[in-house]
C-alpha cells in the first residue's frame, strides 16, 4: 500500500503539518478511509498486524488514529495487545478499567464505555485502554478468543447511538508470532493490514503471517512497508 519512514514512539502530533512524516500518515488515512466509503456500515474496525515483535509497531495504530481525528473522524484507539499493553502512557492517560473489564463483564452496557473509554488530548480521539491485565498468557488468548467479538460489537453499536458521524475503530493488535491473539483479532475487523519493516522482517516471517491472516478469514487488504 505504500512506505512510511517513521521513529520509535514518535507521534503525529509532534510534527509539522507539511512533514514527510505528517504527509505520509495522512494519506495512508485517506487511502483507508476510500475503501471504508465503499462500506455501508458507518462504524469502521480496522487493525495492524506485525509479522514479529518490533520496537516501533504500536506507532503506526496510533497515528491512524491521530490522523483519522484530524479529518473530524470520530476515533477511538483500542489497546488489545494484552500481554504488553503501552498505548495508556503515550497519551499520558492514568491507568484505568480497559478492554481487560469489558471482557470480563457478563453484560456491557452504555455505562460501561462512559466508564471505560479516556478522552485524549487529540480532538475527536479516545482510546479503551488495555486495563488491569495480571493474568497468564493463555488466560489472555482466551479471554479475547471468547469476548473480543462481542466488546467490539457493542463498542460499534455505542458509536452508531453516541455519533452521528461515521466513525473509526483502530485495534491495535500483538504480533502475529508471539500467540493466536492477532488472528483472533483480524477475524473480526473489517480490514486488516499486515506491517512489513524494511530490514527487519524477513520474507519468511511475511509469508507466514499471510497464511495465518487466510487461515483466519481476515479481509486483508494491503501491505503496508515501514522504514524504521
Amino acid at each position: 500500500m505504500g512506505t512510511i519512514a517513521h521513529e520509535q514512539v514518535a507521534l503525529l502530533t509532534d510534527y509539522d503539518t507539511t512533514s514527510p512524516y505528517t504527509i505520509a500518515y495522512q494519506n495512508l488515512f485517506t487511502n483507508i478511509r476510500f475503501d471504508w466509503d465503499q462500506d455501508k456500515r458507518k462504524q469502521h474496525i480496522i487493525t495492524f498486524v506485525t509479522p514479529a515483535e518490533y520496537s516501533s509497531r504500536a506507532t503506526t495504530a496510533t497515528n491512524v488514529a491521530i490522523a483519522a481525528a484530524q479529518n473530524d473522524v470520530p476515533t477511538v484507539l483500542v489497546d488489545a495487545d494484552l500481554h504488553t499493553p503501552g498505548l495508556q502512557k503515550r497519551f499520558g492517560i492514568q491507568e484505568q478499567q480497559g478492554l481487560s473489564e469489558l471482557l470480563r463483564e457478563d453484560e456491557i452496557t452504555p455505562q460501561s464505555f462512559t466508564q471505560s473509554l479516556s478522552k485524549t488530548f487529540i480532538p475527536n480521539l479516545s482510546l479503551l485502554s488495555a486495563g488491569s491485565t495480571p493474568y497468564r498468557p493463555l488466560e489472555i488468548s482466551r479471554l479475547l478468543a471468547a469476548g473480543l467479538p462481542n466488546v467490539i460489537e457493542e463498542l460499534r453499536q455505542y458509536l452508531a447511538t453516541n455519533e452521528s458521524r461515521p466513525s473509526l475503530i483502530i485495534l491495535h493488535s500483538p504480533p502475529m508470532s508471539r500467540s493466536a491473539d492477532a488472528s483472533v483479532i483480524s477475524s473480526i475487523v473489517d480490514q486488516t493490514f499486515l506491517l512489513v519493516i524494511i530490514g527487519q522482517t524477513k520474507r519468511t516471517q511475511a509469508l507466514k503471517a499471510q497464511k495465518q491472516l487466510e487461515r483466519a478469514h481476515a479481509k486483508s487488504v494491503g501491505v503496508i512497508i515501514l522504514d524504521v
